[in-house]
């Protein structure tokens, strides 16, 4: 229901105010992301292994357009029993995960600096995806696991969305032209209240959380996609390239797509005994 309520009000606002940004493109945009939430959030919805090997083959897509961009040959084989790892790590102890991210960031920390080459370029495209899918394996495996995985992905989809949407049809102002030219400060902040309070609502409803503890995590994963959607931005614009390898004439590349899904899900399942 609240995610129901929350495109209903994005519909609205597109029908009131369309006009000015061109509505059909907006309509457009709309329900493809309406696919994309039923095809991520069906998997889940229908048993805990299916979910598994989609987050696996989300892996191995995301794997594959950092491969691409990073200027290697992608062997599929190799991201193929990368990608099929995840099911396994997502299983793995929650401070194996922590381990494991803490010695990824030997990777990424200098990805953000310069495009990395030979080992360190192979390194970079297997281990955020990789990482991110066995968190949402992780979250799934949980008890009350599909409401983790909804909080998640609800959240973070319509951040994206209400951000593009707000950002089209009131922003002005770039919040940061250089990392991210493309979003506005009225988008972000408009993101961020809208992803907030839906997380909020859905941990109370979903997850039983009191109202303060609901606002905590609600905040903590906003945060978190954001961040995740600047972390990508900056890979790209370290890389050179606008997009990953699109999927979507409208969205982009799979990373483009669930970028903040990923980072989002990753910091939850690292936090997650805080939130037990």
């Amino acid at each position: 229901m609240p995610v129901a309520a929350v495109f209903a009000f994005g519909a609205a606002v597109i029908a009131l105010f369309g006009a000015r940004a061109g509505a059909a493109g907006l309509w457009r945009y709309y329900g493809s992301t309406a696919r994309i939430v039923a095809a991520f959030l069906l998997p889940a919805a229908l048993h805990p292994l299916l979910f598994a090997l989609a987050a696996a083959l989300l892996a191995w897509r995301c794997m594959t357009e950092l491969a691409l961009t990073y200027g290697l040959r992608p062997v599929q084989p190799l991201l193929a029993v990368a990608a099929l790892a995840a099911a396994g790590l997502g299983r793995a102890p929650p401070a194996l995960l922590a381990a494991l991210t803490l010695a990824a960031l030997a990777f990424y920390l200098p990805a953000l600096r310069a495009a990395p080459r030979g080992f360190a370029a192979w390194g970079t495209a297997l281990l955020f995806p990789l990482l991110a899918a066995a968190a949402l394996i992780h979250l799934m495996g949980r008890e009350n696991g599909f409401a983790w995985v909804f909080l998640v992905y609800a959240t973070a989809e319509t951040q994206d969305s209400m951000a593009f949407l707000f950002g089209r049809l009131f922003g002005r102002r770039q919040a940061l032209p250089r990392l991210s030219p493309g979003k506005t400060l009225v988008g972000v902040v408009a993101g961020l209240l809208c992803g907030g309070l839906l997380a909020a609502a859905l941990a109370h409803i979903l997850l039983g959380f009191s109202a303060p503890r609901a606002a905590a995590l609600a905040a903590f994963v906003t945060l978190a996609a954001l961040a995740g959607d600047l972390f990508t931005s900056r890979l790209k614009r370290v890389a050179g390239v606008k997009d990953f390898p699109p999927v979507s004439a409208l969205h982009g590349g799979a990373l483009d797509v669930y970028d903040s899904t990923l980072f989002a899900a990753l910091a939850l399942a690292l936090a997650g005994l805080a939130w037990s």
